[in-house]
């Protein structure tokens, strides 16, 4: 339907801190030509500090509310074409276009991250500052990190900055924002990556596994067959909820994607040895009984 509600809008600025847009209610709707979005906005607030005033302390914090908004985005429609007639979803990509796409994100995240260091150093920030207050590690290694106490960093950027410049705050918490979203997109490419070769690899696994359960069914009875659902389950489980905690930064991509096939393979291994040491020892056995 084209409509939106609960709207936060982060409009960068060149010269001065991002102004903030707030709206209960919008519309999308583009030009004749196609090549102009139009957001239609109601009963919101625009956040934004002057730009005389944010190289001098930030003294003055400007907040205006407006019962009707319209903002103009040029330029969309051939963006949107581009995308349109090259879209391909992560699963249908082939390997080495996902590392190429993981790649671009790279580039662009370390570009990024360059821009709002030099914008902060006018703010009197340093890169220390800005990498004890922004740290580049994803979620899962930040914890792993402050659990080990190798490092004291937190994620919070507006805790850690407490009352400082209202300026300073705002660029933080618009780049913890963007940090998140592409290291959360290089995430998500990372796990579909390893997930092209986990999956095959599963196939291997349960052989291993299948093999010596297969060998054990009629001595063990029933309870082998609820062991082997319970692998399936297993394996399940750890591939849909791994590929969610990694595309939360809760997990290293290829651990999410190759946890099952490690513990489960594990097992396999043993028991597939076990079995071929059994095996050996009734030939024995019966070759045994033979000379006798």
């Amino acid at each position: 339907t084209s409509e939106m509600r609960g709207i936060t809008i982060y409009q960068t600025n060149p010269n001065g801190p991002p102004t903030t847009i707030l709206a209960k209610r919008g519309l999308l709707r583009y030009t004749p030509d196609g090549g102009t979005a139009v957001l239609s906005l109601e009963d919101g607030e625009i956040h934004e500090i002057p730009v005389e005033e944010a190289h001098e302390g930030a003294r003055k914090y400007r907040r205006m509310v407006f019962k009707t908004h319209t903002l103009y985005i040029s330029g969309v429609g051939g963006m949107l074409e581009r995308t349109v007639g090259n879209a391909r979803s992560d699963r249908e990509m082939s390997a080495a276009s996902l590392l190429a796409e993981r790649d671009k994100f790279k580039a662009q995240y370390s570009l990024e991250r360059a821009r709002r260091v030099e914008r902060l150093k006018v703010l009197g920030v340093s890169e220390d500052d800005f990498r004890r207050f922004a740290p580049d590690q994803p979620q899962w290694l930040i914890a792993l990190l402050s659990t080990l106490r190798w490092a004291s960093m937190r994620r919070d950027p507006v805790e850690m900055l407490g009352e400082r410049n209202a300026a300073i705050r705002s660029e933080i918490e618009m780049w913890a924002i963007e940090r998140d979203a592409m290291m959360r997109r290089m995430a998500t490419l990372s796990v579909e990556f390893h997930k092209k070769f986990s999956l095959p690899a599963a196939c291997i696994v349960f052989v291993l596994v299948g093999a010596p359960i297969g060998m054990r069914v009629r001595r063990a009875g029933p309870a082998v067959a609820f062991v082997s659902i319970a692998f399936f389950l297993f394996y399940y489980l750890c591939l849909v909820g791994g590929e969610e905690l990694a595309n939360r930064l809760l997990l290293p991509p290829w651990l999410a994607m190759w946890l099952a096939n490690i513990v489960i393979g594990w097992f396999g291994v043993r028991w597939t040895l076990q079995a071929c040491e059994l095996i050996v020892s009734r030939q024995r056995a019966l070759a045994g009984t033979r000379i006798a």
